[in-house]
This record gives C-alpha cells, sequence and structure tokens, in this order.
C-alpha cells in the first residue's frame, strides 16, 4: 500500500472511533437521563419519602418555577401571539385564507409546537440554571456529603421534588401561555381588522377543532422535554467534582444542554407523531 493510502485509512480509522465515542457517550447520558427520570417517578410513588422537608422542598421549588414565572410568561405569550396574528393578518390578505380555516391552524400550531417549547425556555432560563448553580454549590461546598452522611438521601430530598416542580411547572404554563397566546391573537387581530368575526365564533372554531391529538402532542410535548430538562438540570448540578469556581460554568452548561434537550426531544416526537421527516414520509 502506498503511503498517502495508509494515511487516508489511519484518518479514516480516527474518523471512526471519533464518531463511535461521541455516539457512545451520547446513549450513555440518555440512559443517564431516563434512570434519573425513571427513579423519580419510582420514588414519587412511595408515600413515605413524602417527608415534610420533602413536601415544603417541592412547595418551594413550585413556588420559584411556576408562580413566579406566570408573569414572564404571559409577557412572552401576548408577545409571540401579537407576531402570530400579524403573520395570519398577511396570510388572510394575500392568501384569501378565512378565519374559519385561520383559527385552528393557529390553535394547532400553538398547543403542538409553541407553547410546549416557551414554557421550557421560561422555565429553564428563569429556574433551570438556578437549579443547576444551587446543585453545583451545595456539591463544591460539601453539602450534600453532610446531607448522605445523616441518612438523607440526596435523590429524595435534592433530585426528585426539583424535578417533578420542573415538570408540573412547564405543564400549567404551557396552558397558560397558550390561552394568553390564543386570547391576545384575537384581540389584536380584531383591533387590526383582521379577524371580523365575533368572539363567541372564534373560539367556536378553535373548539370545533380541538380533538384528541392536540392533548396527546400538548401533554408529551410539555412532560418528556420538561422531564429531560430538569433531569439535566440536576445532574450538571449535582455532578460537579472541581471548586466552588466551577460554578459558573455549570450555569452556561445547564441552560445550553437542557435547550438542546427540549429541541432534539421536541423534533423526534413529531417525527412519531407526524411519521414525516421533513417532506419524507416515514413507514
Amino acid at each position: 500500500m502506498s503511503p498517502s493510502t495508509i494515511r487516508l485509512a489511519t484518518i479514516l480509522g480516527r474518523l471512526l472511533d471519533l464518531v463511535g465515542a461521541t455516539f457512545v457517550d451520547r446513549c450513555s447520558r440518555v440512559a443517564t437521563i431516563l434512570a434519573v427520570l425513571w427513579a423519580t417517578m419510582g420514588l414519587a410513588l412511595v408515600p413515605s419519602n413524602w417527608t415534610i422537608p420533602v413536601q415544603r422542598m417541592f412547595v418551594r421549588q413550585l413556588l420559584f418555577t411556576a408562580v413566579d414565572s406566570v408573569p414572564a410568561s404571559m409577557r412572552f405569550a401576548a408577545t409571540i401571539g401579537l407576531l402570530l396574528i400579524v403573520q395570519a393578518a398577511i396570510w388572510i390578505n394575500d392568501l384569501g385564507i378565512s378565519t374559519e380555516v385561520m383559527a385552528p391552524m393557529l390553535w394547532k400550531s400553538i398547543v403542538r409546537e409553541i407553547a410546549p417549547l416557551l414554557a421550557c425556555l421560561v422555565v429553564i432560563g428563569r429556574s433551570g440554571t438556578a437549579i443547576g448553580t444551587e446543585l453545583a454549590t451545595m456539591r463544591s461546598s460539601g453539602e450534600i456529603e453532610v446531607l448522605d452522611s445523616q441518612g438523607i438521601d440526596p435523590m429524595i430530598y435534592l433530585v426528585m421534588p426539583r424535578i417533578l416542580a420542573f415538570i408540573l411547572s412547564v405543564f400549567c404554563l404551557a396552558i397558560i401561555i397558550a390561552v394568553t397566546m390564543i386570547i391576545t391573537g384575537y384581540g389584536v387581530g380584531w383591533l387590526m381588522d383582521a379577524i371580523r368575526v365575533p368572539w363567541h365564533e372564534f373560539f367556536a372554531d378553535i373548539s370545533r377543532n380541538m380533538n384528541f391529538e392536540d392533548f396527546v402532542f400538548f401533554a408529551s410535548k410539555t412532560l418528556i422535554g420538561s422531564g429531560f430538562a430538569g433531569a439535566i438540570c440536576c445532574l450538571e448540578g449535582i455532578s460537579v467534582r472541581g471548586a466552588i469556581t466551577d460554578v459558573p460554568l455549570v450555569s452556561s452548561r445547564v441552560g445550553i444542554k437542557a435547550l438542546t434537550a427540549v429541541f432534539v426531544v421536541s423534533a423526534l416526537l413529531s417525527i412519531v407523531f407526524y411519521r414525516k421527516l421533513l417532506i419524507f414520509k416515514i413507514g
């Protein structure tokens, strides 16, 4: 074999090793996340694990993650609802689409895609990074080891209530976001004269086109996506081994990884439900 052929074979071998190692690493991370979620659900079903301190931790996390995020979620939802209705007005004028057709299209796009993603983005940006930073600080300062030495399981006391609060918060905020976007969209559309039907007819068109598939899309994308994001935030924080100076790095890493997981999960669920990859039919 010529030297160029040997070099090419060496490069290809190293490339395959790198791709294989990356694939194995990603699969290992996904397996770890799934294991944490499975353990969380299993521990949550045991009544004895819900001691008073755990209940207080869950309520505090739910208050910070869900209740305190409602104003920001409604502001974002109102802004995006405004943008959507502007685009809808363009469709009505340029393409001649009627309001009866537009309303169900807006509802399905909001419920199936926009609301779950926006709720995850709000919770990750506001609470996900805080969870990762808090757990990383506790890990670096030795607080988690102290809890473990006292017989307190960190999985039950620290991880389980945070992941459950994360999932429940995203689900509730997604409902608030969807309702806010529809109401804002109708109000702005009526003021812009893009929507000329009475409000009861507009919402009646939406209600007539609601079906079980919409709920399946909504529930799966909010619960699964938020579960992955919450597990990543906890794992990244609790797996810190360095000094306290490594905590700021966790904050940026948590946000990027959690957002990536949410978008990947959303894309995979869309492929599964629609059985399409872009324009190509699957199965």
